[in-house]
């Protein structure tokens, strides 16, 4: 819920301007009945919602949301809504009156309802009466007798947003992303779900393209596409390691990244096709003092698992070789040095391994199963002693945190099927860092149920359960991406679409899910990636007070190259 102040030119400037609140569809999210859904413009079919957000009323159930009037005064009501193809529609009770109004009943419209008397303060809206399953886009309460539909696009962001880069292309499965001509600006890699790339440049235009072929297309496309930009040569220009089949061989390459023509190559290290493609990743990992420099790849073709670290040229350092079933090591592979010496070790689900590719320690005694698998890691110092634990989220075991010299659990906790995991220090007046879980809820769809759903599970750093945020799961499959929003040093936490606020809860920030965030801009702070379809946008803040950063190797590797969904 925003109150907007409406400076209108035709008021005397002795005239108290109008007041306008608009309740948008996330206000209903908060307690949403179960069985209420997210919408975008995309799964309602209209070119455009406020927000790109609505609430679909699947439920029955009345769906509440409490807003704040700035001043009292007479409001007008006006709603955005959207029918369903079999009928339906939904009343709406302000403060405790009932409007007359009959909405989502039909095609998207813009109707005018009822006017009210309100005092400034608290205020209960509802939507009762429902036959499923309309949707809302918005409801707008305001003094101006003369709001239009249109008037609700000045309002599509919060006021210290900007969507400051734009992309159209081929719909992403992975985007990495680098600076492959020197410019000093960020270029993007894009790959498609059938493994097919592109690059572009930092506007937006095409350096080059692979084509991957048809074979076993099918089996490529479920699963994120391995790729990553990196300067692997130090000479200014980021070279793109990915996967390439040449000869109805399979390549691991490292490209110009201004071209595409190969610089090395080498097999892929995975068993002989056909294959399944369950989890191949690539990361950059430090394997000596220094730069750096080498290319570190996660293969897993079910019943055989490997881990192999390379040169800048692609020369094979060590290979280790586990012989699991698919999963059992997890999505991706974490090179981070775990004991402060300068050099990385590489972590892999419930197993880590030395520089030299050699076993440090493994816990298959507790995680014997391969569904037990670490969904998504981060590593810090969460209880203080000056030494790194790791933070899992383990499928349907939960949240596990873990000493990440030893692998000695320190605790675990549930959290629904727990996929993605952060850490922050925004919730107000509960010990920190707080864990925040990204806890996914898997629907049965012959009843209706979505796929996939989460909502955030918030822990204290000893693993106490403090809240759990939407009451009801929203549907989707969210992200976490962290950063410094405004350049001051101050931390903000965003999931799906929504900034996570001290409370613990969210508010939408972004017309699309949240996928990265690091320096794209080269302003000092940090923004957000988002992305839906073929778009890719880069979101900002306004209030940011520029200023010239260096980012280091360190910061480029771990902030902006080696990122992965899971």
């Amino acid at each position: 819920m925003r109150s907007i102040l409406l400076l209108l030119a035709s008021f005397p400037a002795w005239s108290a301007a109008p007041q306008t609140v608009i309740v948008d569809a996330e206000d209903f999210y908060h307690a949403m009945p179960r069985g209420d859904l997210m919408g975008d413009a995309l799964s309602l079919r209209v070119p455009w919602l406020h927000r790109n957000t609505a609430v679909v009323l699947r439920s029955k159930a009345d769906a509440v949301a409490k807003i704040h009037v700035p001043a009292t005064g007479e409001y007008h009501l006006f709603v955005r809504s959207q029918g369903a193809a079999d009928g339906s529609s939904f009343r709406i009770v302000v403060g405790g009156k009932s409007d007359a109004g009959t909405y989502g009943d039909g095609a998207m419209q813009w109707k005018r309802g009822a006017s009210y008397k309100l005092a400034a303060g608290a205020l209960e809206v509802k939507l009762t009466g429902i036959t499923p399953a309309p949707a809302l886009d918005a409801i707008v309460l305001t003094q101006n007798t003369d709001f239009r539909e249109e008037d609700l696009k000045s309002y599509e962001l919060p006021e210290d947003v900007a969507l400051l880069k734009e992309y159209r292309t081929p719909r992403p499965a992975a985007v990495k992303f680098g600076d492959v001509n020197g410019d000093g600006k960020t270029d993007l890699f894009v790959i498609e779900p059938n493994w097919s790339a592109h690059v572009f440049d930092n506007g937006g235009k095409e350096l080059w393209s692979y084509t991957a072929p048809v074979e076993e297309t099918r089996l490529r496309a479920e699963f994120e596409p391995p790729g990553i930009v990196w300067d692997f040569d130090q000479d200014g220009k980021a070279e793109v390691a990915h996967w390439r089949l040449i000869d109805n061989r399979e390549w691991l390459v490292i490209a110009d990244g201004q071209t595409g023509v190969i610089k090395h190559r080498v097999e892929w290290p995975t068993i002989p096709r056909p294959h399944v493609y369950n989890n191949f990743r690539l990361a950059v990992g430090r394997m000596q003092k220094g730069y750096p420099s080498n290319l570190i790849v996660f293969t897993d073709s079910g019943g055989t698992i490997s881990m192999t670290a390379y040169t800048k040229e692609l020369k094979q350092l060590w290979q280790h070789v586990e012989h699991k079933k698919k999963d059992h090591l997890g999505h991706y592979i974490y090179p981070v040095d775990l004991d402060g010496d300068g050099i990385d070790e590489v972590v892999v689900s419930h197993l880590a391994l030395n520089a030299k590719g050699e076993t440090l320690w493994n816990r298959f005694d507790v995680f014997a199963d391969n569904h037990d698998h670490a969904d998504n890691m981060q590593f810090t110092d969460l209880d203080g002693d000056g030494k790194l634990e790791i933070l899992a989220g383990v499928s349907d075991i939960g949240v596990v945190v873990s000493r990440a010299l030893t692998g000695e659990i320190l605790w675990h906790n549930m959290a629904a099927h727990s996929q993605q995991i952060n850490f922050t220090r925004i919730l107000s007046g509960k010990p920190g860092p707080q864990v925040a879980v990204n806890g996914r809820i898997y629907g049965d769809r012959r009843r209706g149920e979505p796929g996939l759903a989460a909502q955030v599970h918030w822990f204290d750093p000893g693993g106490n359960l403090l809240s759990i945020w939407p009451a009801s799961p929203l549907n989707g499959n969210p992200d976490f991406v962290k950063g410094d929003w405004r350049g001051d040093g101050t931390e903000a936490l965003f999931w799906f679409k929504f900034r996570l606020g001290s409370d613990g809860r969210g508010t939408v920030y972004f017309q699309e899910p949240v996928y990265h965030m690091f320096d794209f801009m080269g302003r000092g702070a940090e923004e957000v990636i988002a992305t839906q379809g073929g778009v890719i946008r880069v979101y900002g803040a306004k209030s940011v007070k520029e200023k010239a950063l260096v980012r280091d190797a360190e910061y480029k590797r771990l902030r902006m190259a080696n990122h992965t969904h899971y």
